[in-house]
């Protein structure tokens, strides 16, 4: 076997643990609201697809990236959302049959890191048994800004809304994505 080849499989291994190696989860302790009991953590940490955390729980993201906390602040679905969606725009397309608008406030800050970090709407997916759903394109009220595709560097913070179309009435998690990877869950 030549160099080059064991320095391509070397390349190639290394690359393997690195991207096993992406992210870590966790919340802070201080968003944990008093009046509710703090549960046991029986399956994966809180913020994960086996025990994601909630709206208004602020989940701690560490990638090779930086630190990131993403909260989810807010929701709207159903009916009401669908009341805001054609108010705001009426060119705004109707569900499908089965589905439903759903609108969530994020606030994401870049709370750690050495570099600038590209974030969007398009970080975000929306999954339901199993199935992520992208970003609508629609006009938001001037009321309800929009999630800003920004460059942040740490400290920065970026907070607003982003609808969805999910299926009508069904569980649904929010999912932040870092390199195309969902990395952290947000239950709605």
């Amino acid at each position: 076997m030549n160099v080059g080849k064991i320095l391509a499989v070397v390349c190639i291994l290394i690359g393997i643990v690195l991207v096993g190696c992406v992210s870590e989860i966790s919340t802070k302790p201080d968003e944990t609201p008093e009046s509710q009991p703090v549960k046991t953590q029986t399956r994966g940490p809180r913020g994960s697809y086996e025990n994601p955390a909630s709206i208004k729980e602020t989940v701690v993201v560490r990638t090779l990236s930086g630190t990131f906390e993403i909260t989810v602040l807010d929701c709207i679905r159903g009916e009401k959302a669908y009341q805001v969606i054609k108010a705001s725009n009426m060119f705004n397309p109707d569900p499908d049959q089965g589905f439903e608008y759903l609108l969530v406030k994020v606030r994401f800050k870049y709370a750690l890191g050495k570099a600038s970090q590209y974030v969007s709407a398009y970080c975000f997916e929306a999954y339901c048994d199993g199935t992520g759903y992208s970003p609508a394109f629609v006009v938001l009220p001037k009321d309800m800004p929009d999630f800003k595709d920004v460059n942040l560097i740490p400290e920065g913070m970026v907070e607003g809304w982003i609808a969805f179309i999910v299926p009508q009435g069904k569980d649904i998690l929010i999912a932040y994505e870092y390199i195309f990877e969902p990395v952290c869950f947000i239950k709605i």
